[in-house]
This record gives structure tokens, sequence and C-alpha cells, in this order.
């Protein structure tokens, strides 16, 4: 017997403002079903997730709900802060000690303030042995690991009891372990008759899917069997273009330094609570580490120390570019000399008011080209006038990574794929001294991350870039790592040559 369909829609096109996201789609969802969703950066995945759980709604074509249907969207990004009241004032704001971080909340009590009155309360035994929450119940909301972040998310999701759940890009960030722990969550859903559609990178498509629909350039290409989409991506090495011959618009002459990074016995703690200890680590010029770890193992507060966000680089014994943390320099003689990328810098570039460079007027949006052109000058959230050389040089970058067609549009109008390309290019546009990718292919597809790795690969080939590189996704690591360090509850596990 068939299960019964929940949503389904015809012919269903989504606009937004005077443009058109998606058209022409024919989709139908039965109870009980877990559907995967896939597709290229920018194919319109994320927008429709939100018409299946009606965030959204349709310019035209017929939508269908079952009746009393009770259905919830989790995005990528979480929204604890405004949640709880708080405004992020900066991406490194969880670092400091002030009077706000003490009125964010410890995750314990917030999650009992959310449910209370609520029929979330009966599932919370439940859902905290599922998504192993209890071990953060004790913790201040701001010092959770963006995969802490991400798994406490999907626990308030599921502790709401919809009939159908979305989620969008749920595995982005999580470690090995915590994606098991999520696969697991998404089984006991289709045990229990909920709907889930699930939107996911090509490789994360779990093999107890019903089946996988293919989203491209907003409309549905296809839906496959999950075990033939399956041997399908199995990765073909010849199309992913080689970078061997690239004609890298950096210039070359940089400072030389002995140690990039040096730590001796560093500790960090934080309300009490001991969030490094006893690091020791040089990083040598032309070195390319890879810094692993479980989700809150450290890795983000050891970085902090690094790209001078965290105040407590000043009590410890840490030297940065050949120079000893706190003999005079400022925080932004240091950022000059890194290249960053992080989920934390991506959130907060959405979040900030933008300013215009051509018009020097608050706007509610910033173009592409001017966010690339901010990393010259480690800018934030607005731009200074834009020279010819930085200019040529952005879309130079734009052009060998294929995205010159971003130049004039508006970074919050883009996928989430396709700001993250962005980023990556305004970490390399000015040729740092040191490159610290945090994640960096967290969001974009298979074939745009293989791309980026490849230019990784030829940059610090051709440069010697000195690299921090953070990722646990095994063929998100791109072959020219030279180092490998491993934290583990916030002491180093193991660390040498590769």
């Amino acid at each position: 017997m068939s299960k019964s369909i929940v949503f389904s829609a015809k012919n269903a096109v989504v606009r937004k403002e005077l443009n058109t996201i998606l058209s022409g789609i024919n989709i139908e969802l039965a109870q009980g079903e877990l559907v995967a969703l896939v597709g290229s950066a920018g194919s319109g995945k994320t927008t429709l997730g939100q018409l299946v759980s009606g965030d959204i709604d349709a310019y035209d074509g017929d939508i269908y709900v079952r009746p009393s249907l009770k259905r919830t969207f989790v995005s990528q990004q979480d929204n604890f802060f405004s949640m709880t009241g708080m405004s992020l004032t900066y991406y490194g704001q969880r670092y400091e000690y002030s009077e706000e971080i003490e009125e964010i909340p410890i995750v314990g009590k917030w999650i009992d303030k959310i449910l209370a009155n609520t029929e979330g309360r009966k599932n919370k035994e439940r859902v905290f042995e599922e998504m192993n929450i209890n071990p953060l119940l004790e913790r201040n909301l701001m010092q959770l690991s963006n995969g802490e972040r991400k798994r406490t998310q999907i626990a308030l999701a599921l502790l709401e009891d919809n009939d159908m759940y979305v989620f969008d890009q749920p595995f982005l960030g999580l470690d090995t372990a915590t994606r098991e722990i999520l696969r697991k969550a998404l089984k006991t859903l289709k045990r229990n008759d909920k709907t889930v559609f699930l939107i996911c990178g090509a490789k994360e498509v779990p093999d107890f899917s019903d089946r996988v629909v293919l989203l491209d350039k907003g409309g549905i290409k296809g839906t496959m069997k999950t075990e033939d989409y399956i041997e399908s991506i199995k990765p073909k090495e010849e199309e992913i273009p080689s970078f061997d011959d690239i004609d890298l618009p950096l210039p070359i002459d940089r400072p030389e330094y002995e140690f990039i990074v040096k730590m001796n016995d560093v500790h960090v703690t934080m309300q009490g609570e001991t969030l490094l200890s006893g690091i020791n680590w040089e990083v040598r010029d032309h070195e390319r580490w890879l810094l692993a770890g479980h989700n809150g193992s450290g890795k983000s507060t050891l970085l902090s120390l690094i790209t001078a966000d965290n105040p407590q680089a000043y009590t410890n014994d840490l030297t940065l570019f050949d120079r000893k943390r706190g003999s005079g320099e400022s925080i932004w003689d240091i950022k000059k000399k890194i290249g960053f990328v992080s989920p934390e810098l991506h959130l907060y570039f959405l979040k900030q008011t933008k300013l215009s460079s051509s018009s020097n007027t608050v706007v509610s949006d910033m173009p592409c080209l001017d966010v690339i052109v901010s990393g010259f000058n480690d800018e934030i959230g607005f731009t200074s006038s834009i020279t010819n050389w930085q200019e040529n040089i952005s879309m130079k970058w734009l052009k060998e990574l294929h995205l010159d067609y971003l130049k004039d549009k508006n970074f919050t109008e883009i996928s989430q794929g396709e700001q993250r390309m962005v980023l990556l290019v305004r970490s390399l546009i000015k040729n740092p001294p040191l490159l610290i990718l945090d994640e960096p292919c967290q969001g974009i597809d298979y074939e745009q991350s293989q791309r980026f790795i490849r230019l990784l690969d030829a940059i610090c080939t051709k440069i010697n870039s000195t690299l921090i590189y953070v990722s646990h996704s095994p063929d998100e690591i791109p072959s020219c790592i030279t180092h490998r360090i491993e934290l583990e509850n916030g002491t180093v596990k193991s660390k040498g040559r590769i």
C-alpha cells in the first residue's frame, strides 16, 4: 500500500523580487519518505527547501499541503544569538570577557526556557541522548564550537516533533563521529514515519534515502534511485581542471620569517573552563599544516590566538611572524599578514550593514567585487574606494575560478556555496604570508571544492605559501599539506611531518 502524499508542487514558480529562482517544479513527498536534494551552488536548493517547508510561497503553480501538516525548515546557519536577544558585534567576540558574554545563557537552561509549555519536553531525554547533547548542557552557548552548535540546532528541531523536516546542509562542519550521530537521527525519523527533505552534498546522500532529486539552474533535472546516484558520483579525475599553468595574479615579494607561529605551553580558559592546555607548536615559514580534531577539541580557539581575536594571546608565550605577542604590534599589523576564511567569518559578513564603495552610502547589501576587494585592507562590512589595480586583480581571480559572472551581484543574493567561493578569493587576494582556511570547502559542491583544492595546491607550489588548513573531510584536504597537528579535548594528541 502506497503512503499518503503530504506535499506536492505542480509547475511551481518561485520569484524573489524580479528574479525567477525556480520554475516548472514538479515534486511529491510522501509520509515517511526521506528524499535527498542535490545540485550545484546557485541551483536553488535552499529556495526549494523553503517552498517545501512553507517558509516561502510559490509565485505560480499548484501547491498541495496535507491539512494540519507540521513542518519546519532547519537552515544552514543557526540563529542562536538573535534567539537569546544578543547581538554578535564582531566574529571574534566569543573569546572576549565582557558583561554581555556573562548574559549569554547556559545551554541546558536556555533549551529548558525554549521548551517551557511545549510538547517538546516529553522528547527531551530521548533527543538529548540521540544527538549527544548532555555533555553540552553546562556550557555557555557562545563557547560551543561550530559542530556543537550544529548538533544543538538539529536537536532543537527534533524536539518540535514535526511531521516533516527540511534540513539544509546539516552535515556541514560536522566531524566523522557527529555525522554518524546525524545519520542515525535521520534513520529514526524515517522509522517513525516522519517525512524528511534533505538538502545535502553529493557525497552526503544517505544510502537509506528513498530517492535523490537533482536540481539544476532552478529546475528539477531528474530523479534517481539512491544506489544509482551514489554510483554515478564516483569522482572522474579528468573532469577536474588542472591549474599547473595558472598565471597567478599575485605579487611574489613578501618578507621571509623563521617562525610564522610559535607557541610555548599555551593555556586558554573561559569562565572557569579550560579550552586549551599545554599547547606547544611551531609553524615555520612555507610549512603547510592540517589542523585536525573532533568538534569541540579546541581548533577554533587555537586559531583565534593566531588571528589576534583572542585577548589571552597576551598572557601566553606566543610568537607570530617572528615577533612576540604583546611587544607593540597592533591587531591589524597581524591581520594584514593573514588571509582567513571560516564559517564564523561567513556568518558575520551576512549580518553586517554594508557600505557601497561606489556611492559611499549605507545600503542593504554589498556587491561581490566589493567583498573581494575588502580583503586588501581586511575590511568587513564595507569597502574603501576600489583602485583600478585592485579591480583588475580581483577580476582575474574571478575569471580563473569561472566566477566572473558574480562581479556585480549582491553578496546576500547568491547561493551559500557561491558566497563561500567569494570569501575564498577574498582571503587570497593580498598574497598574505599565512593562509588560515577553516573548513573552506564547507557549503560548496564537489566540483567547486576539487577545483579550489587544485588551485590551492598550485598556489602553494608556485609561491611556497604557509598554510593552516582545517577540514573534517579527507577528500577536501589538498596534497600540498606537509604537517599535521591533532587536538583532543584542548591538548595536542599528535603532531609532526606527514
